[in-house]
């Protein structure tokens, strides 16, 4: 009888204390805090939230907590609920080499679409505009690696494809030789012997590594560097080939939608 009794008056008291307005903050599960006076309704099934003016009432499966005070750590380390398994990243930057070099940074733009595989990893395709000796526009596959799944995390990347030429050369090539001429000849060399060369690209390849941040499901920003090596090919009269590899640190500014 004393146990019944007991069980009853705290049955009682938490009924009394749940149904007295409190002020604190209300965590829901979709990601909305509200601040303000809440109260619970006599069969705790409900909790009513007084906050600027408005009076909000959501079912307790609705609620993942409820705090006095407001929890120091946010969603940073939680796995984002993102809107698609698609990711479309965007980046400007620039190509940074050697200051002797001509066009020691050019600029760079790209864009890739990808799609999250398992929740760490995704891969997809990508295009983009280099401005070097000519315009370029590099199509490649990039795969990227996740740290963490959080709305927060550093990542590594790996880019890889085709530098495609988009306009013909704007600069002529000295010391070009024909295949029927020797640098021992004591004689001049023919009057094609300076000439416009006929871009044709080549590989790249770009590893490195990254941060982004989340700041909704379907909105985040980035910043990246890596290495990028790209070999340029050009031809010219009588079967002449030409080869020009760059080596660059790549440093760029990424906004990614989801």
């Amino acid at each position: 009888m004393k146990k019944l009794c007991l069980l009853l008056i705290t049955v009682l008291f938490a009924i009394a204390v749940f149904s007295q307005p409190q002020k604190g903050y209300v965590y829901l599960k979709n990601g909305t805090i509200l601040k303000g006076k809440y109260q619970y309704t006599e069969d705790l099934s409900k909790l009513q939230i007084e906050s600027v003016g408005n009076l909000w009432i959501f079912k307790v499966d609705e609620i993942e907590k409820v705090t006095t005070n407001k929890a120091k750590l946010t969603n940073e380390f939680k796995e984002p609920v993102l809107n698609s398994p698609f990711a479309l990243r965007t980046e400007i930057g620039v190509l940074a080499g050697n200051s002797g070099n001509s066009q020691s940074a050019p600029f760079s733009f790209s864009s890739s679409l990808n799609y999250t595989v398992i929740p760490k990893l995704s891969a997809g395709v990508g295009i983009g505009l280099e401005f070097l000796k000519e315009t370029y526009l590099p199509a490649f596959v990039n795969i990227e690696y996740k740290l963490r799944n959080s709305w927060s995390t550093p990542y590594i990347f790996l880019k890889t494809g085709y530098e495609i030429p988009l306009e013909d050369s704007q600069q002529i090539y000295y010391g070009v030789q024909p295949y029927y001429s020797d640098s021992f000849m004591p004689w001049p060399y023919p009057n094609n012997y300076n000439q416009e060369l006929d871009p044709k690209g080549g590989f790249m390849i770009n590893p490195g590594i990254g941060y982004h941040r989340l700041f909704s499901s379907g909105f985040g920003m980035s910043f990246a560097f890596g290495y990028q090596f790209h070999r340029l090919s050009y031809t010219g009269e009588n079967d002449y080939q030409l080869d020009i590899d760059y080596n660059r640190l790549t440093i760029k500014l990424g906004v990614i939608f989801n």
